[in-house]
């Protein structure tokens, strides 16, 4: 593996640039400004940045009595600045992977990133740099570029397996994979946090600002990564993705129509720089389906289910529409298709019931709300326990009432009202999703 830590000769040689040719500068009369400013680095400031790589990351208090470090970083920043600019583009890989690491360091994410960018494209095997990786996918993580940011802290994972902030990644990774629905990734990656006895500062990050200056924060994040120069196209259309999905979700943010109307208009520039993200449409659709505009939230989720694999919660959200519309054998198509791609959906499984219930057929919505009390994701197991138990008790009575009924008479109007219009689901069976059916 590549050594984690700066290229001493480079900062020599980037201290030394300040100091340029006097003579060549006083026939040129005077002095740049730039280079009258450059700032010197000592032999003792070499020596301490020579150690200084994005493995410090939340164990360097800036912001407290880190003063005399910030100071340093700052200095150096600018030593580098001027020296990338001197060198005309011949510049070693090295110096823009400690830049970045300066700059993750002193949370200036937008420079860090284009900083590890530029190493990234000039230096061949930067996969085998762990303090890269960890940098980058640290910078990926604060603008919730989840999937970047797993793929760079798994391959630290990959490459060097004792590297020193792997209970930072687990954590990390443990908790994207609980956003991403994941969660047996998710609860394997909190269970290796656990059991690491090594130093953490996630949880302290993540304390760090209350919830409200938390969500302003994000979205001055979000939107000055935006501005960034060149930034690659896939990074733009994740930041305008999580931007947008963002004021969707996050009340404190405005009001709902001004909320709404400007996380439209993210997720549409966001499909303008990558119109072939899933995720994108079907967030896309769920906004068009808050609003009223069902047309719209219909053409989303087919995009998403054209764009990318199948999606329970596509599905799901689908057939939501479907039951506002009262088509509810429509709607039942789209959730068996959701709970047979995610048997553990719980919301689908939640809805599918209301949607049996709503048709008379308690017996198949009690299987239901009991499928969901088994997911791990369900939030209100408590509600559905006690509506499962009152229908077990309706069910009871109707049952007895019905047993009178056909001994007397078996009509078929008992039996159809018993039986209500859906057939019962056969579990485990393969549904088609054709065209046709969705």
């Amino acid at each position: 593996m590549k050594s984690c830590g700066v290229s001493v000769p480079a900062v020599a040689r980037a201290a030394a640039a300040g100091d340029g040719d006097e003579e060549k500068k006083m026939a040129a009369g005077k002095a740049s400004e730039t280079e009258e400013d450059f700032p010197k680095l000592t032999p003792q400031e070499r020596e301490r940045l020579a150690s200084v790589d994005s493995t410090l990351f939340g164990f360097q208090r800036l912001h407290e009595d880190g003063a005399r470090t910030k100071a340093l970083l700052l200095k150096a920043v600018r030593c580098y600045d001027v020296y990338i600019l001197k060198a005309e583009g011949k510049v070693e890989p090295e110096v823009f992977c400690q830049l970045g690491h300066f700059n993750l360091l002193l949370e200036d994410y937008p420079k860090a990133l284009s900083a590890y960018q530029r190493y990234y494209s000039l230096q061949s095997d930067y996969w085998k740099n762990a303090a890269f990786l960890y940098g980058l996918g640290l910078v990926y993580f604060h603008y919730n570029a989840f999937h970047w940011a797993i793929k760079a802290f798994q391959e630290v994972l990959y490459i060097d397996p004792s590297f020193s902030r792997t209970k930072e990644i687990h954590l990390r990774l443990g908790l994207m994979f609980k956003v991403n629905t994941d969660y047996e990734s998710s609860l394997k990656h909190f269970q290796l946090a656990l059991i690491d006895s090594t130093p953490c500062t996630l949880s302290k990050a993540e304390s760090k600002y209350p919830p409200m200056r938390k969500y302003r924060i994000a979205k001055e994040a979000y939107e000055s990564l935006l501005q960034t120069e060149n930034l690659p196209v896939q990074v733009k259309a994740t930041t305008l993705q999580q931007l947008g999905w963002m004021h969707h979700t996050v009340e404190q943010l405005g009001d709902k129509a001004n909320k709404n109307s400007y996380a439209i208009q993210c997720l549409q520039k966001s499909l303008e720089a990558d119109p072939n993200s899933g995720q994108s449409w079907y967030f896309l659709g769920r906004c068009y389906s808050s609003i009223g505009k069902v047309q719209d939230a219909f053409i989303s989720y087919r995009q998403s289910i054209d764009k990318s694999e199948a999606s329970a919660d596509t599905w799901c959200s689908i057939g939501v529409l479907y039951q506002q519309q009262n088509q509810p054998m429509d709607a039942l198509q789209a959730y068996i298709c959701a709970v047979q791609l995610d048997h553990s959906h719980a919301a689908a499984w939640m809805d599918l019931g209301t949607l049996y219930e709503s048709c008379n057929q308690p017996q198949d919505a009690i299987k239901c709300y009991i499928n969901a009390t088994c997911s791990k994701s369900c939030s209100n197991i408590p509600a559905l326990t006690a509506r499962i138990k009152c229908l077990q008790e309706e069910n009871e009575k109707k049952g007895q009432k019905d047993h009178s009924d056909t001994e007397s008479a078996p009509s078929e109007n008992v039996v159809r009202r018993r039986r209500g219009p859906f057939k019962h689901i056969k579990f485990g069976t393969n549904i088609d999703l054709s065209d046709e059916k969705k």
